[in-house]
């Protein structure tokens, strides 16, 4: 797993008001503001993120592969963060509040076919949510502001770019065309 990857999904959550705590390659969040209900999809934007209350959130930067059903069967590790010994750990950790299991991931299929056995694996497999890396990264880029140094190299980044207008105003990637809004 990606370091960076990891970090750019931790300061997000942390930039919007998150508690966060990092073990190994999963994120446990609290969410230190308002408590609204979370809505009926499974894949999350960003207004709705902020809705989660508890969560478990394994970011899965394999950012070259849409997440199909092929993928998903072949890949067991992806839901390692659910089995013993980290459930006992995030139980603990909630003092066994419900908590949401996240994945972060690059994107799903475009073709609705395989897009719903994806989503339908993935709920067998234990996840209440996902959250495309696209939405994380925008919502990032949304919440720096180029006038604040920050401490993290990855926002100092995103700032010196945003100050270089490598972005445009929308709340998309200039470069990211087209993308399916599944």
């Amino acid at each position: 797993m990606s370091y960076v990857s990891i970090e750019i999904v931790k300061e997000f959550f942390i930039l919007n008001g998150f508690f966060v705590y990092q073990k190994d390659d999963i994120l446990l969040i609290k969410n230190m503001g308002k408590n609204i209900p979370l809505p009926d999809k499974f894949v999350l934007e960003k207004e709705e993120i902020l809705a989660i209350g508890n969560g478990v959130i394994k970011p899965v930067g394999w950012h070259t592969l849409k997440f199909t059903p092929s993928v998903i069967r072949s890949s067991p590790e992806i839901f390692s963060f659910l089995k013993h010994p980290y459930i006992k750990e995030i139980k603990e950790f909630f003092k066994n509040d419900n908590f949401s299991k996240i994945l972060v991931i690059p994107g799903l299929p475009l073709k609705k076919s395989l897009r719903d056995e994806s989503v339908k694996l993935l709920k067998e497999n234990g996840i209440d949510y996902i959250i495309k890396f696209s939405t994380i990264i925008s919502g990032l880029i949304e919440k720096i502001n180029p006038r604040h140094l920050y401490l993290s190299p990855n926002s100092e980044l995103l700032r010196i770019l945003k100050i270089y207008k490598f972005f445009s105003s929308q709340p998309t990637l200039p470069f990211k065309k087209n993308e399916d809004k599944s």
